[in-house]
């Protein structure tokens, strides 16, 4: 009688592990793809026509979600602007321009969906637009003028680092989509 209770008990037990599996692993992921601002997020998608899920893959693997971060290049915030980048877009959308104010999220994530959905436009290709805020429209045009099309060119990205970041945003939009299905509609 114990062992058949103690094979209940276990089968309900394994029964429970399987019912709860999807959630808890999704809270684990969710762990290792955090979302924050996601108001801000929403917001900016919405006024620069871009894909929530796309923003929150790009701020990421630009900074995981960490505002007040600075790379050794000069890049800084969520979205990882390099400061002439925020010049250059705060004089196009008609606002000054404070380097201090890319440490704000609102700012930022404006700034950096801005200029995201700008490169869209010139390239007509997400991809190409994502290289483009990785490794700079320069290159993105030098690898277009030597005949590459935009099917060919993410493949033949010269950069390691631009390629690497391409992939890994394509990755991480479809991870927060899976993720976040409902907080960034």
């Amino acid at each position: 009688m114990k062992l058949i209770l103690r094979l209940l008990i276990l089968i309900v037990l394994a029964i429970l592990a399987l019912a709860l599996y999807p959630a808890a692993k999704r809270g684990v992921e969710r762990l290792f793809y955090p979302l924050e601002h996601s108001e801000l997020i929403k917001k900016a998608s919405v006024e620069h026509s871009l894909d929530p899920y796309l923003i929150s893959a790009v701020i990421f693997e630009e900074s995981k979600f960490d505002p007040a971060i600075r790379s050794k290049a000069g890049a800084v915030g969520l979205m990882q602007i390099m400061p002439e980048t925020g010049r250059w877009v705060a004089a196009r959308q008609g606002r000054l321009f404070r380097e201090e104010d890319l440490l704000k999220p609102g700012v930022n994530i404006d700034m950096g969906s801005w200029y995201l959905r700008y490169l869209k436009a010139k390239y007509n290709d997400e991809d190409l637009a994502v290289a483009a805020y990785n490794g700079g429209m320069e290159n993105v045009d030098k690898w277009m003028s030597a005949g590459q099309t935009p099917e060919t060119t993410v493949e033949r990205i010269p950069f390691k680092e631009t390629r690497e970041f391409v992939a890994r945003v394509k990755k991480s939009r479809a991870k927060y989509r899976e993720l976040y299905e409902n907080e960034l509609k």
